[in-house]
């Protein structure tokens, strides 16, 4: 019986990782050619839309009229789970440039529900581009189809060197391509010319020859076995990129637009206050700076900050040059920082590091330090500061995994202490804009936030306020029994059991209770804030944007939109053109995207992060037509990247972020593709919005 066990464990382990034996990289090196319209004759698709498509010799012809729009579709079978990218080649014989978004559609034979990728392609006039549509497989075949490699490269959202993990679906079974195009104001002429699966998406010295593929990480945090420009390969050329750098921000100071605040100049001038506020000028939110000109926060991130440090223990195989523990600087128990080390080589300390950053900013137009960056700005010269926020947390006391236990009473003094401490030496500074207090709570909509709390643990101040309360509700714990048909011999077992899908039929009572629970949270924090900081905003608590069960809700946005004085959202979507509040109520707040990026491949990095793009070109667009339809909604008055600097190659923490996520590499190299077009729309951010 043993024996038959371990043999079908070893043919599962087998048939798992048959994506790894399948993949012929070597007699591949082009890829998986899904169509070649100009040698394959009678493509099959369908033309949805207002759109003429034919195909010739050239490729697939497409002809869309002026303010027209329409989509082509391919269906098919196919298993793309070798590679890492679905390239597009199309040509735009347009006038201008045209838009075209590639959809990629699959399943998941463990769940009915998937995710589409979508990504937004720009070409420019007669050029012939292939664009790279990420093939990022779904979480869940993470452990069941990659487990080797999961075994392998443990704690990193993303491996060597492609296959990165979102919720999509199973790539082995990819259905349907669609192309969308979008309507213009000129008429679109394009040419689709091949599609294809390339880049692997394992590497193939890792499937060749495991021994030699470790390390993978060289001495500067970078991956080892790849090259891209600007790749850093001796300490001279990191410390030569100073002087690269400084001609570059020479030619490129700040945007005429400003005042030392980042406000609008040649706009109305507003009461000045000395601090910033928000106020509604003609149907659109602002803020207004404090010398009384129009603001718009275009920011980053972690400002300042260039901590890129990675867990070691376990994986010390993956570094190549590591120095003994005694004989560096750069260890931080389980970590080596790599950012120490790097700023160590480029400037020789890192203190200098937080003044070149501001200036950075102010060339890249960038006029606010969004949360947790570099906090020593409080005491830089005014001359040389940006705007910037503050961070404060108050999760020492919790009614579930990420929700503070708001009707604890010493929940209420850390809320009072955190702020004053966080905010002595800035209430006064007129560059402080406020506080952004908490980040991506775990709300959950009312039934399941009175189950989680009960799953908890047996002891909150908030289980037994909502225990209270139910009993002045049903006195007697037979009616409750009668309401829930449950079997409760005394209130007291009540409290004491950990949780049961029973509670739902309390659905009326658990809505009051959670609007009291978030009445007093925010109440809590505006009053905390009014006290410490009068003068400054509160910017909310960033709610995510993914798993909206979990987070935003119809009741937790119309509340906090009482208190604060800017709602947050940590935002990753291609653009906000669809964006709205939850709920039927109308809101009428203002709000700012607290988080939003978009990452590639084609640098050395694993994973994208949470926003995706083709290249770093790619992401350079997707950034300017991100911020573009923020500055389109009227009540959008910001939004904030995410973040200053890469995160590290092979992983920080136990989540495995290891993101191409930064304007900056892991080795403070500027991305100045995706720079040239943060440059092209925040220069002209408030002759977007004000129209001239």
């Amino acid at each position: 019986m043993e024996k038959m066990r371990l043999f079908i464990l070893l043919v599962f382990i087998c048939m798992q990782y048959v994506n790894a034996q399948d993949c012929d990289y070597k007699n591949n090196p082009e890829g998986q050619t899904l169509y070649d319209f100009s040698k394959e004759a009678n493509v099959k698709f369908i033309a949805s839309g207002n759109i003429k498509a034919y195909q010739s010799d050239l490729g697939i012809n497409i002809e869309i009229e002026e303010g027209e729009s329409g989509k082509i579709i391919f269906s098919g079978n196919w298993d793309l789970s070798c590679w890492s990218y679905l390239g597009f080649t199309i040509t735009n014989n347009s006038k201008q440039v045209s838009r075209i978004d590639p959809i990629v559609k699959g399943k998941m034979k463990s769940r009915k529900w998937v995710t589409p990728i979508e990504g937004i392609c720009w070409v420019n006039p007669l050029e012939t581009l292939e664009f790279n549509n990420l093939l990022l497989p779904d979480y869940g075949t993470k452990k069941s189809f990659y487990n080797n490699l999961n075994l392998d490269f443990p704690n990193m959202r993303g491996f060597p060197d492609g296959i990165s993990f979102v919720r999509s679906f199973d790539m082995r079974f990819v259905e349907q391509i669609e192309i969308e195009f979008p309507p213009s104001q000129v008429e679109q002429f394009f040419i689709l010319k091949k599609i294809r699966a390339h880049k692997p998406s394992i590497a193939p010295l890792y499937l060749r020859d495991k021994e030699s593929f470790f390390p993978f990480i060289d001495k500067y945090g970078q991956y080892k076995h790849g090259d891209w420009p600007q790749k850093i390969k001796n300490d001279k050329q990191l410390k030569f990129q100073i002087q690269i750098e400084d001609e570059d921000l020479k030619l490129n100071p700040i945007s005429e637009e400003w005042n030392k605040f980042g406000g609008y100049t040649q706009g109305s001038k507003l009461n000045s206050t000395g601090h910033f506020r928000v106020e509604k000028i003609d149907d659109k939110w602002w803020f207004i700076d404090p010398e009384g000109y129009l603001f718009w926060s275009s920011g980053i991130n972690s400002v300042g900050k260039f901590n890129i440090a990675t867990p070691i223990n376990g994986r010390r195989h993956f570094f190549e040059d590591l120095p003994n523990r005694d004989k560096s600087n750069f260890y931080n128990g389980n970590k080596y920082n790599f950012g120490d080390l790097i700023l160590s080589i480029k400037y020789g300390s890192s203190d200098l590091y937080l003044n070149r950053s501001l200036k950075r900013m102010k060339s890249w137009g960038m006029n606010t330090m969004g949360g947790w960056s570099n906090i020593d700005v409080i005491q830089v010269n005014d001359d040389q500061k940006v705007p910037y926020t503050l961070s404060v947390g108050t999760l020492k006391y919790k009614v579930n995994n990420k929700l503070p236990d708001v009707f604890n009473e010493n929940w209420k003094s850390t809320v009072n202490n955190n702020i004053k401490r966080v905010s002595a030496s800035a209430k006064n500074d007129s560059f402080f804009i406020g506080f952004f207090v908490d980040n991506e709570l775990t709300w959950y909509d009312p039934n399941n936030f009175v189950l989680e709390m009960f799953k908890f643990k047996k002891s909150t101040a908030t289980k037994s306020k909502y225990v209270k309360e139910l009993k002045k509700e049903f006195v007697k714990i037979e009616v409750l029994n009668k309401k829930c048909g449950s079997n409760f011999i005394s209130w007291n077992e009540f409290e004491d059991f950990e949780g049961d899908k029973f509670l739902s039929n309390l659905k009326d009572f658990n809505v009051k209770f959670y609007i009291q629970f978030c009445e007093k949270y925010f109440k809590t924090i505006k009053e905390a804030i009014n006290y410490h900081s009068p003068e400054k905003l509160y910017l909310g608590c960033r709610w995510h944007a993914g798993g909206r069960k979990k987070h935003r809700n119809q009741y937790n946005i119309v509340i906090a939109s009482k208190y604060v004085d800017v709602l947050s959202f940590n935002q990753y979507v291609n653009e906000l053109n669809d964006f709205h509040f939850p709920g039927k109520e109308e809101i009428d707040k203002p709000f700012i995207i607290s988080e939003f990026n978009f990452g590639a491949l084609d640098v050395g990095k694993f994973y994208p992060g949470l926003g995706h793009a083709s290249s770093q070109r790619n992401r350079g667009e997707k950034y300017e037509n991100f911020i573009e339809s923020a500055l389109n909604t009227t009540n959008c008055i910001g939004a904030h990247w995410f973040m200053w600097a890469n995160s590290t190659t092979a992983g920080r923490g136990y989540e495995g972020e290891n993101a191409n996520c930064g304007v900056l590499s892991e080795t403070d190299t500027p991305y100045y593709e995706l720079i040239k077009y943060i440059r092209k729309i925040n220069y002209n951010i408030y002759s977007y919005r004000t129209k001239k």
